[in-house]
């Protein structure tokens, strides 16, 4: 599946690369607080970022109520969230990538520092010079926020669905979590 994801990621990087001209959809699925028992910690608020690749990379901005609204999806690049996705024309003709965003939520654990984040990418269909790519993915992160507060090491999983290839098993993904680390920046 990484394999998978890694291709997906070259080909859409090539595609962006080569120009295109990026819309934001509206969307009626505005973003949602996050789900906690407790406050979000303060330290926590503003944009954190990890690399996935040389090519690619994963951004968050929390609000200080801990509700996300803009990412730096890997795939997808940056998203404001109450946009719903992103539309994008593509440099050959005919091309596109199409980015519908769903739900984005926060969780965290004062207890252990432990936060929690899902992002789900609802659908997305990239048509390319050599054909069509469509499917779905969830991304989890788990992990603890460390004393400083600036750094935020996870497990990352990573669930996507291609038309046309195998679903992913559970099973290898639970059992092989990505280890990423984000680090809060300056970012706005």
């Amino acid at each position: 599946m990484k394999e998978l994801l890694s291709l997906i990621s070259c080909l859409f990087v090539i595609f962006l690369s080569a120009g295109c001209d990026k819309q934001n959809l509206k969307s009626s699925n505005p973003p949602q607080p996050a789900a906690q028992e407790n406050e979000f910690p303060e330290v926590m608020v503003g944009v954190w970022q990890a690399e996935v690749s040389e090519i690619s990379k994963w951004g968050i901005k929390f609000e200080p109520d801990g509700s996300i609204l803009k990412i730096i999806h890997f795939l997808a690049g940056p998203i404001n969230l109450s946009e719903g996705g992103v539309y994008e024309e593509g440099p050959d003709p005919n091309t596109f990538a199409y980015f519908a965003i769903g739900p984005c939520k926060a969780k965290y654990n004062p207890a252990n520092r432990q936060l929690s984040v899902k992002i789900f990418l609802d659908a997305f269909h990239m048509r390319l010079p050599a054909g069509d790519l469509e499917g779905r993915s969830e991304d989890y992160f788990d992990g603890p926020v460390s004393e400083d507060g600036k750094t935020w090491t996870v497990s990352w999983r990573n669930y996507g669905w291609l038309e046309g290839a195998t679903p992913p098993d559970p099973n290898v993904i639970e059992a092989n979590p990505e280890k990423l680390v984000f680090i809060k920046t300056d970012a706005e």
